[in-house]
């Protein structure tokens, strides 16, 4: 399974997101794609992301994500991998995912591909393009460790218009700890 984590600020979905889905779609080939959306009241947002075509919609919903820290971000994501086992997780890579996924992917001690500009193969056999020495060179990277392998897929590499959309997928919310004790920042 591959898990798209969609990205909000204030009740409405960054672009990235959809630029997010649609790099999951081209790279599960025959695997199912979940995105998840992370916040406090997204159940609006999660009807949203239901127009894609993929498995499930998951809407984790607590007031500890109604603004962005990374760490509480960090505990509800490592949270719903653990409660979902993908294979690959997949972010927009925006300043927020800067932020937080080099901080999930060092404590789940989990492959990290950032800036992915292109995708070759599909699953868990596909290589990651991504630039190198500030746009000069390119690099084809395969991830190697234990799953999940999370991949943050540049701005503007992947159209957010080419999400191919279904006819509403399912719902779900999952509830995740988050120890307020441990956020260190209040966004």
């Amino acid at each position: 399974m591959i898990l798209v984590i969609a990205e909000q600020r204030g009740g409405a979905l960054n672009r990235a997101s959809w630029e997010a889905i649609a790099a999951a779609q081209q790279l599960a080939g025959d695997l199912p794609v979940s995105v998840a959306v992370l916040g406090s009241g997204v159940d609006a947002l999660a009807g949203e992301l239901a127009a894609a075509d993929v498995a499930e919609v998951i809407a984790v919903d607590d007031p500890l994500l109604s603004g962005y820290t990374p760490d509480a971000v960090a505990m509800a994501i490592e949270g719903l991998v653990a409660a979902r086992t993908p294979g690959t997780v997949v972010l927009p890579h925006t300043y927020q995912t800067r932020d937080c996924a080099p901080l999930i992917a060092a404590r789940l001690r989990r492959p990290l591909v950032t800036d992915v500009t292109a995708i070759k193969g599909t699953g868990a056999s596909a290589t990651f393009v991504r630039q190198m020495f500030q746009g000069k060179l390119t690099a084809e990277v395969a991830p190697i460790g234990d799953a999940p392998v999370f991949v943050t897929v540049q701005v503007g590499a992947f159209r957010a218009d080419a999400v191919r959309r279904g006819s509403g997928a399912p719902v779900s919310r999952v509830s995740v700890a988050i120890d307020a004790g441990r956020i260190r920042q209040i966004g």
